[in-house]
């Protein structure tokens, strides 16, 4: 059977600065998702990238006397790495200066420019260049964006604008008709909530003699896109829309996008509509998540509480730290790191919980049965029954719903079950009372449980379910290549396989 698609990708971040922790939260929840389509037998494409336009990448570029270009490729170079290090799954990274994009962006607006949608005319506003974006008056707090805590600067130009307002009513039926297509529903409903309270049409372009760094607004030479005109684009560019070779496009569009809900209103209402007006199909979904805080408390650099992605995961093993945001920061809300967090459930779940139940069974397999997977004669010890009709189930609904730290808090129910059922049995006590079979048998059930904890942790921790696979003789590729009815079947195990005991998965972290 032909295998579903499922295109998926992340917000462009603004490449004028390091990666900061929020977006690495926001691309591990993209790759988890990815990973687990992928575990469903879905044909996932990923794409992520950098947004390299706008008042702020040429502001910074010249406050630091270096060429805007040079000074984005450098920045967009820390992202890439981001990736690489963390072992995101992506197929694409897109950068919104690439000629592949800007000529498609191009392309984009003459259709939007054909439906009538686009005009120009003179403006007068509040310009918040850390939005990248035109305020009202309504959007401030005391004068102030409520995201950045700067007064916005006073623009006077003469801009293109998008009839924003022409799709007021085909919004509004769009929402009707799909409750889920802003994910959760306390941002579908802030999103209605604006929605209903009337779209006014929203500046596409900025002069070029005060912004000469952006896509050249066709036909216009006097004129660049606006940010957001530019680099939402870049979820079709990259699919190659408007190419000779639109193969993927055609493939994998449309797509869900991950963002953070500082930036759901660009997404959820100008986006879907920006794409009828080019006559294409808006978004699967908008998935929007949480903020991050650090010990309770909003990052800032004044606050010196910001973490780099990169330096954290040079201080601790990158699989625990995935393990730990997916585990403690809930996709739907907003969620808090602590060091000491951190450590307490490493040490908790990670050495004591999976680590030490991987030692207890291949130690024990190592023991009693020569070192190879032991033969089985009950059908079931209870860790079936309770694998199928309770975890499995609770994984799935909770992975599919965005909610992975649900997902694993299941799992690791099954790895406390797991470990009671080793401490009931006392297998050796029944290898002292010569009951052979029976341990052998036992440890066959548990480290065929030890093979379903491996499948359903690959998705975040893909390095630590090869080692277990791979530890019970398993092919890892072979293994995830199967369809997921498959991985779910329990005695699926080889028995005879030469278990291949390695060091410890999680040594204990000092506090």
């Amino acid at each position: 059977m032909p295998k579903n698609t499922y295109y998926l990708t992340t917000a462009i971040p603004y490449a004028n600065a390091d990666p900061h922790i929020g977006f690495a939260l926001e691309i591990l929840y993209a790759d988890v998702m990815a990973r687990y389509q992928r575990l469903l037998g879905n044909d996932v494409y990923f794409l992520t990238g950098t947004d390299e336009h706008g008042q702020k990448m040429w502001r910074t570029a010249k406050e630091k006397g270096v060429d805007v270009y040079e000074y984005a490729r450098q920045k967009s170079a820390e992202f890439e790495k981001l990736a690489d290090v963390w072992n995101i799954s992506n197929n694409d990274f897109i950068r919104t200066t690439e000629e592949r994009h800007m000529t498609r962006a191009q392309e984009f607006w003459k259709l939007s420019l054909a439906s009538g949608d686009i005009y120009k005319k003179a403006y007068e506003g509040l310009y918040c260049v850390g939005c990248e974006s035109f305020k009202t008056e309504k959007d401030l707090i005391e004068g102030k964006c409520s995201d950045h805590n700067k007064a916005p600067e006073k623009l006077k130009e003469e801009n293109y604008f998008f009839r924003l307002s022409k799709y007021q009513e085909p919004l509004e039926f769009l929402f009707k008709e799909r409750p889920d297509f802003v994910f959760p529903k306390s941002r579908y409903n802030e999103m209605f909530n604006i929605l209903k309270g009337g779209l006014d049409d929203i500046s596409v372009s900025r002069e070029k003699s005060k912004l000469p760094w952006g896509v050249p607004v066709p036909g216009d030479h006097t004129q660049v896109m606006y940010v957001w005109f530019d680099a939402l684009t870049n979820y079709i560019t990259a699919l190659g829309f408007s190419s000779s070779d639109n193969t993927l496009f055609r493939k994998y569009w449309p797509g869900v996008h991950v963002i953070g809900k500082e930036i759901n209103r660009f997404h959820s209402l100008l986006w879907p509509a920006m794409l009828m007006s080019a006559g294409l199909d808006v978004p699967r979904q908008i998935a929007v998540h949480g903020w991050m805080t650090v010990d309770g408390q909003k990052m800032s650099k004044s606050v010196g509480n910001v973490i780099n992605p990169l330096a954290l995961t040079e201080q601790y093993p990158l699989e625990a730290v995935r393990y730990f945001l997916m585990r403690e920061i809930p996709f739907d809300n907003d969620g808090n790191f602590s060091y000491k967090s951190f450590i307490t459930r490493f040490n908790a779940d990670l050495a004591n919980g999976l680590g030490n139940l991987t030692n207890r069974i291949l130690s024990m397999i190592e023991k009693y049965c020569e070192n190879k997977v032991p033969g089985v004669v009950t059908a079931d010890t209870g860790l079936q029954d309770y694998l199928e009709k309770e975890i499995w189930l609770a994984y799935q609904k909770n992975m599919t719903e965005w909610r992975f730290d649900r997902a694993l808090e299941a799992v690791w129910k099954f790895v406390a079950y797991c470990d009671q059922q080793i401490s009931d049995k006392k297998p050796w006590a029944m290898a002292k009372a010569g009951k052979q079979v029976e341990v052998e048998d036992l440890l066959y059930h548990l480290a065929e449980a030890l093979r379903h904890l491996a499948v359903m942790i690959w998705p975040v921790m893909p390095e630590t379910a090869e080692k277990i696979m791979t530890s019970l003789g398993l092919d890892y590729a072979k293994e995830l290549g199967k369809p997921i009815a498959e991985l779910q079947q329990w005695v699926e195990l080889t028995v005879g396989n030469n278990i291949k005991k390695g060091e410890a998965l999680f040594p204990r972290l000092n506090s």
